[in-house]
């Protein structure tokens, strides 16, 4: 219910005023004339000094830069880890066909020289994975001539040759060394020719009878005899010699033998007689001592006992 207000209460309430206001009715023109702003406004001014909406706040926006940021560093790591996978594995792939072309090759080297062939060493490189594989190696060959034996020369150089010739792909120094085999293959041949012809003309020599070389290896033979005899003869004559030395030094060592025997009968025969006195000496002393002792004899004066007497 609404009560009526008494008449003398009317005069006493005062108009509205907002607060930092002018009262209603009593405005300036000035303020009568301005108005609040629009709520657009004010939301629009909110928004440019607050920042309240999610999609303009600052801490977001650096947040997803470094989201994004840390996203690409990752993929570009992974990738370079890819990357560095890829070239491991692909120095590794080579490395272990290296290491197969290079035991072929020294195989090959080795296979074919046989007996010539003095040990393989490789030269290693430690891959990725950490396994060591062969980059090179080598096979001594003994590549020295026979000597004395063109032939047997022959045959060791041609088979040197083929060891250096045995890969698909001989080096430089297989080359060097095959034409170092092929050389030594030839200074043999040379050899080899000479020596068979000098056994020919030994042999057309026989063949032909040829007088003089048969004297003179007639001449030559017989004075090796007569050399030969010789030299038996001076051997006898200091064999006998020596013979005749050994004997009188025999003589000499049983004639010392015997006068040593001589004299030690000698001293033998002195201790004898010295042992048999001493003895007796012994005996006599005994003897006098007893009869002393029973009164047979009288003790003659004690030493010194003549210088006090009386004369």
């Amino acid at each position: 219910m609404i009560s009526s207000i008494p008449s003398s209460f009317a005069n006493t309430i005062a108009p509205f005023a907002p607060v930092g206001r002018a009262p209603v009715s009593q405005e300036s023109t000035d303020l009568k004339s301005s108005s609040f702003r629009p709520a657009e406004q004010l939301a629009e001014s909110g928004r440019t000094l607050n920042r309240r909406f999610p999609d303009e706040r600052p801490n977001d926006d650096v947040e997803r830069d470094r989201v994004e940021r840390g996203a690409q560093e990752a993929q570009s790591r992974n990738a370079s880890s890819d990357e560095q996978l890829k070239a491991e594995r692909e120095q590794i792939q080579e490395l272990a066909a290296r290491d197969r072309e290079v035991r072929a090759h020294e195989q090959a080297h080795a296979s074919v020289a046989g007996q010539y062939a003095r040990g393989t060493s490789y030269t290693y490189q430690r891959g990725p994975d950490g396994v060591s594989y062969a980059i090179g190696g080598e096979v001594q060959i003994d590549t020295s001539p026979i000597p004395g034996d063109p032939e047997a020369t022959l045959r060791k150089a041609q088979q040197i040759r083929r060891a250096a010739n045995a890969p698909a792909e001989p080096s430089s120094q297989d080359a060097r060394v095959a034409a170092q085999a092929a050389q030594m293959e030839q200074q043999a041949r040379v050899e080899l020719r000479q020596q068979q012809a000098i056994e020919s003309e030994q042999q057309t020599a026989e063949a032909r009878g040829d007088t003089q070389a048969a004297a003179s290896v007639d001449e030559s033979s017989q004075a090796d005899a007569q050399q030969t005899e010789a030299q038996r003869a001076e051997a006898e004559k200091e064999a006998e010699a020596r013979k005749e030395r050994l004997a009188e030094e025999e003589q000499r060592l049983q004639a010392d033998q015997q006068r040593f025997e001589a004299e030690q009968r000698q001293l033998d025969q002195r201790q004898a007689r010295a042992e048999l006195f001493n003895e007796t000496a012994r005996r006599n002393i005994d003897i006098n001592r007893r009869l002393l002792e029973i009164g047979v004899f009288e003790a003659g004066p004690t030493v010194g006992s003549l210088l006090n007497k009386t004369v």
